[in-house]
Formats: structure tokens, C-alpha cells, sequence
């Protein structure tokens, strides 16, 4: 399609590639896929009660067959969710740069995190698939082999308990993160690799994450430090 000027629009297609792009993404949100160490970590979470769901957690495989909870658990706790399934959101659209001009083609880029054991490029082509449409090319801007480490190692014994002597109360659980960390670069060449951060935040704290006001206390920093200190004294003496 040709650019033509915003006085003469041949049509709401920009507004049309949107809503294929998002009923994509969407179809991905209704279909859940359990890995496990996913499956492990939603089973301890319910074991020690935490949340609201621990009770239809407790057997995570039965609960995401029910797509009414997936809609709930989508709701009111999304990252638990995201967790479940493949996740594509809309970050970036574009169609024309300037308001008078109906754009010859649109763009859009989407922020997909792959579970530990999907193929990136079987992704793509199962994306393809649903999106349907031959006038849509899908290029791949950045991507890395999503990947797990086991907990029988030593340093995940030290974690554990550095962690129970400062918070005798706490619950550790192996847990798969939505975030992107550098550990792919480590993990991809056998070493066990895990997001560990030892900082007691609030509700509130959390949810400033990546926002305008995302901030860790002192205590947090002064205790994380005296953590990390512990656990790698114990690992190399």
C-alpha cells in the first residue's frame, strides 16, 4: 500500500494490524504450559499458604486447565501468570511519524518471554502460525535460549542457609523469574547461575520496579551485602 495523505485514508488498517498483533499475544495469555521448575515452585508456594491461591495451587497442573482461574490469576497476581505460559506484550507500534500521512506500512514490536524449555524459533513459527497472515513478517530483533539451573549444588545449599539464619521464618523456594538477567551467558556454559537478591522489600517497593520512584532501602543494601559476604565465604573456604 502506497503513503497517501491523512485527508484521504483508505481505511482503519493500522488500527486492524493491531488487533491481529494483539489477539495473538492474547491467544498466547489463554494457553498455559507448565515446566518443572515452575510446577515445583507454585507447589511449595502452596504448601507454606502464601497468597491467596495456595489452595488451588497445590495442584498447579489441574489449576491452569481452568481458564477462569487463569483469568483470575491474571488479574490479581501476574506475575504468577506470566510464569505459567509464553507472554508476548505490545511495547512498541508505529505507522507514520507525521499526523497528515496514512503510513504505507506499520510496525510493531513485541516483548515475548519464552518459559525455560520452548525453542525460540519453533515460537516464531508457532507465532506465525497465528497471526495468519502472509502480509506480515516477523523479524527477530534479540533473543536468548531461555534456561534453568538445578538446586542440588552447593551454592544453592549456601543461599539456602544464609538465607534461614537472617530469616529463620522464611520459605526458600526455586523460583523462575519473568525478568531478563545475564545468566544466560554463564547458564549456556554449564555453570549454575541464580537470581538471588537478598532484600526484604514491601508491596509498594516492589511495584516501583523499572518506574519512576524504584528504590532500595539502606538496610536492605547493608544486610544484601553482609548476605552476599556470607554466602561466598562459605563457597570458597
Amino acid at each position: 500500500m502506497a503513503a497517501r495523505h491523512g485527508a484521504g485514508p483508505a481505511g482503519p488498517w493500522l488500527a486492524a494490524a493491531d488487533d491481529v498483533v494483539g489477539d495473538a499475544a492474547d491467544r498466547f495469555a489463554r494457553t498455559a504450559h507448565l515446566v518443572p521448575a515452575v510446577e515445583t515452585y507454585l507447589r511449595g508456594r502452596a504448601a507454606a499458604g502464601i497468597g491467596p491461591f495456595a489452595d488451588r495451587l497445590a495442584d498447579p497442573a489441574a489449576a491452569v486447565r481452568d481458564g477462569a482461574f487463569l483469568a483470575e490469576l491474571q488479574a490479581r497476581n501476574p506475575f504468577l501468570a506470566a510464569i505459567t505460559r509464553n507472554t508476548c506484550s505490545i511495547t512498541r507500534l508505529e505507522g507514520s511519524n507525521k499526523i497528515n500521512v496514512v503510513p504505507p506500512e506499520a510496525w510493531a514490536e513485541l516483548d515475548c518471554r519464552l518459559v525455560p524449555d520452548q525453542d525460540p524459533t519453533a515460537f516464531i513459527d508457532e507465532l506465525r502460525g497465528v497471526l495468519n497472515d502472509s502480509t506480515i513478517e516477523i523479524e527477530k530483533i534479540m533473543g536468548f535460549s531461555p534456561a534453568v539451573s538445578g538446586t542440588d549444588t552447593d551454592l544453592y545449599r549456601a543461599i539456602e542457609a544464609v538465607t534461614l539464619e537472617h530469616f529463620p521464618d522464611a520459605v526458600v523456594l526455586p523460583a523462575v523469574q519473568t525478568g531478563f538477567t545475564d545468566s544466560h551467558f554463564t547458564r549456556d556454559l554449564g555453570i549454575a547461575s541464580y537470581g538471588f537478591s537478598p532484600t526484604l522489600n514491601t508491596a509498594e517497593d516492589e511495584a516501583g520496579v523499572h518506574g519512576n520512584d524504584e528504590r532500595v532501602t539502606i538496610e536492605n543494601v547493608r544486610r544484601g551485602a553482609e548476605m552476599m559476604r556470607e554466602i561466598v565465604e562459605r563457597i570458597v573456604y
